[in-house]
């Protein structure tokens, strides 16, 4: 009795290898097919936040809507001042500078990260 348990232990133990084997064998061929390339979202971030940062002072400007420069001003030192501060959270500097004029708005943005620098000039149109 004793060698018949020892020899379904061994064919346990064969069958448990040739099946570890064959998966093996199976993930090496199928692995360079099955990994997703992550690094365009990574690349993304830099583009995602200064589009975020671009729309969002649009939206400032156009929510303000007043002829008073000083308010215009605090409210635009204000979002300058936070977007700094999440850009150097993040890793990335962040140049934001504002003209007020009678008319428009002009800014000039400038990101730079360790994979790329965006820079970006536009005119706001008060109303």
């Amino acid at each position: 009795m004793l060698s018949l348990s020892s020899k379904k232990a061994q064919f346990f133990i064969l069958t448990a290898v040739v099946i570890v084997g064959v998966f093996f064998t199976l993930s090496k061929y199928i692995t360079p097919y099955a990994f997703v390339d992550t690094s365009r979202a990574v690349d993304a971030g830099e583009i995602f936040f200064f589009d975020n940062v671009k729309e969002k002072a649009i939206k400032t400007v156009e929510i303000i809507n007043s002829t008073d420069d000083t308010e215009l001003n605090n409210t635009l030192q204000e979002y300058k001042t936070l977007v700094q501060e999440v850009a150097a959270d993040k890793g990335f500097n962040l140049v934001f500078d504002y003209r007020i004029n009678t008319e428009t708005v002009n800014v000039t943005m400038i990101l730079t990260s360790e994979k790329s620098i965006l820079k970006s000039d536009f005119s706001i149109p008060r109303d």
